[in-house]
């Protein structure tokens, strides 16, 4: 079985993250299911783009509109996460390491959302 690039960096990432937030001293419990909330949008937004790509390439939407859809999706899980700090205050959104940290998780559940979407869909993962 063949590992997906985009897969294998996701979870590298994810990994990274877990090794960082460990050496970190002020991350408990609500810190981790934040960083894990950072990793469940950063799928749905790579779902989200990917599906926009699909719909692209199917001659459904105009390429304006994909890069729309993907840049709005962007905005959205950085408003999102912003949110998120503003209203659950943690030691994530008052650290430069824990914003950092925040990021490496979105990032890396985005590109795992992006292989979830091919992984659901074979027909498209053959044209990318």
């Amino acid at each position: 079985m063949r590992l997906n690039k985009t897969f294998v960096v996701g979870i590298i990432l994810i990994l990274i993250g877990i090794a960082w937030g460990l050496l970190l001293d002020g991350i408990g419990m609500r810190e981790w299911l934040l960083l894990l909330s950072g990793i469940v949008l950063g799928i749905i937004a790579g779902l989200v783009q990917r599906w926009a790509v699909a719909r692209q390439r199917l001659g459904l939407i105009t390429p304006g509109k994909k890069r729309l859809w993907i840049i709005g999706v962007i905005v959205v899980l950085v408003f999102v996460k912003v949110d998120i700090n503003v209203y659950i205050p943690s030691y994530l959104a008052t650290n430069n390491s824990g914003i950092y940290l925040s990021i490496v998780y979105a990032i890396g559940g985005l590109l795992l959302g992006h292989v979830l979407y091919l992984r659901f869909n074979p027909c498209l993962s053959k044209q990318s």
